[in-house]
């Protein structure tokens, strides 16, 4: 009897080292580096996360990424009609756009925490923002700190509040006031 207890033991061992082997591989997140127009954007279903790169250039469009989406230091970014599940991480981007009706974007939904921090002064004429959040649904909080560029966040909906820290300037929401549930730290400028 205590044969057969033990082998059932090892056979409960053995699957749960094979289960934990197979769930143990994540999937590498997609390097985007479209370069500007008139390239094309970056477009379909994406598991694992998307990634741009230290100074790379990606344009995303009607895409649906899991796995969140991610900005390294100098990268670009502009985001059209696009569903991002797992957040949006940004650390020293150069420039970012989200659902710019300027630029004829869409807005996209994150479902997951904004974070946006040490964002340089933008590569766009003077007088337009580095940062751009408008049109968008954002299902979680948005955190801005230590940004040195103008930023605009408008007609938004965003669901865990909005907070900001140590920018270089307060907020605009360009005449498009934002929907938003949840504590709000940032200030609005005329």
């Amino acid at each position: 009897m205590n044969r057969r207890a033990g082998f059932h033991v090892g056979l409960l061992g053995l699957v749960a080292l094979t289960l934990t082997g197979f769930s143990g591989h994540a999937l590498a997140a997609t390097e985007c580096n479209t370069g500007p127009a008139p390239n094309p954007p970056l477009t379909g279903t994406f598991t694992g996360g998307v990634v741009v790169n230290a100074g790379e250039f990606c344009v995303i469009g009607g895409a649906n990424i899991s796995g969140g989406l991610r900005v390294n230091a100098g990268g670009v970014l502009i985001v059209c009609s696009t569903t991002i599940n797992g957040g949006f991480t940004a650390n020293g981007a150069a420039e970012l756009i989200f659902g710019a009706e300027e630029i004829d974007c869409g807005g996209d939904v994150i479902n997951g925490a904004v974070k946006i921090s040490n964002n340089g002064p933008g590569i766009l004429p003077p007088g337009a923002p580095s940062i751009a959040l408008e049109r968008s649904t954002v299902n979680g909080g948005v955190h801005l700190s230590s940004n040195s560029g103008l930023i605009a966040i408008g007609a938004n909906t965003i669901s865990g509040g909005l907070f900001c820290s140590n920018n270089a300037s307060d907020l605009e929401d360009e005449g498009s006031p934002n929907t938003i549930t949840g504590a709000v730290r940032c200030k609005f400028g005329e």
